[in-house]
């Protein structure tokens, strides 16, 4: 069984992580340059006042940063898109804190990190920042996540004729967790994608999902190791496998990503 085939264009790309500070950079990665001699400090999206900034998390920053390059690139109003933000892991540090806390003789929490620590508080800044009307949804799907979100955003946009925001993003996982889960890198993806019927000029992505079995992230073509353990270990970063793709820009190819158990989802570019 195969679903109706989704087509969009994509407009405008942002990322952002320990070892680059935008798309042009992280392409540089993918093609096999070497890695700068320092890494990044978080990133201090301009976009949110700075008394907010301040306060706001690192996942919270991540995401508006490559959201505000996504946007730029495309040349649109960030208060025109309808937005997809998805975290596979969340904020562990702030989940870390409160069941600490809550756990502990004086269970008094943070106002502000209670604040923080819900899961679209990233989609939450960005609205607020940017006066954005339209909805804001937030995903979840740990090592799916990057596949369902795709799926969510490219059936909004294909369906409901939208310009779309995607935000892919993950931080390193607090310590208590480091045991069962193994992200200690930063990364955060973002696209801006219109309906195929758009005038823009953008990269056309398809995807079509269809039943398997045996379903497994696809292998990388870039030998770097740095690369290599951000798509191992950052569920967000499984979108690197889209990124190559894109970098490319030579004729129609395709990836096949897990959508869930028994079923993918084909994106192919062009």
């Amino acid at each position: 069984m195969q679903a109706k085939e989704l087509k969009c264009k994509i407009a405008g790309i942002g990322a952002w992580g320990s070892y680059f500070d935008s798309w042009e950079a992280l392409q540089q990665l993918l093609g096999g340059e070497p890695l700068p001699e320092t890494s990044n400090k978080g990133p201090k999206p301009t976009i949110i006042p700075a008394n907010e900034r301040r306060r706001a998390p690192l996942p919270v920053r991540l995401a508006v940063e490559s959201s505000w390059q996504a946007t730029q690139s495309a040349g649109i109003e960030p208060s025109a898109l309808t937005c997809v933000f998805v975290s596979g892991l969340g904020d562990t540090d702030l989940t870390d804190y409160m069941c600490k806390t809550l756990a502990s003789e004086h269970k008094e929490l943070s106002p502000t990190k209670f604040h923080n620590s819900v899961h679209n508080a990233p989609a939450g800044y960005w609205t607020i920042s940017t006066g954005t009307m339209s909805a804001a949804n937030s995903v979840a799907g740990y090592e799916e996540s990057v596949s369902l979100t795709l799926l969510e955003a490219m059936i909004q946009c294909s369906t409901e004729h939208k310009p779309m925001l995607i935000t892919f993003y993950d931080s390193p996982v607090a310590e208590v967790l480091r045991p069962i889960l193994n992200n200690q890198e930063t990364f955060a993806f973002s696209l801006v994608i219109l309906p195929y019927n758009s005038e823009t000029d953008g990269t056309t992505v398809e995807a079509q999902v269809a039943e398997n079995d045996h379903a497994s992230w696809p292998m990388l073509q870039s030998q770097s190791e740095y690369i290599g353990r951000l798509y191992s270990d950052n569920p967000s970063a499984k979108v690197l496998c889209l990124a190559e793709l894109i970098a490319k820009s030579s004729g129609e190819q395709s990836v096949v990503m897990p959508l869930s158990k028994g079923s993918t989802m084909t994106i192919t570019c062009t």
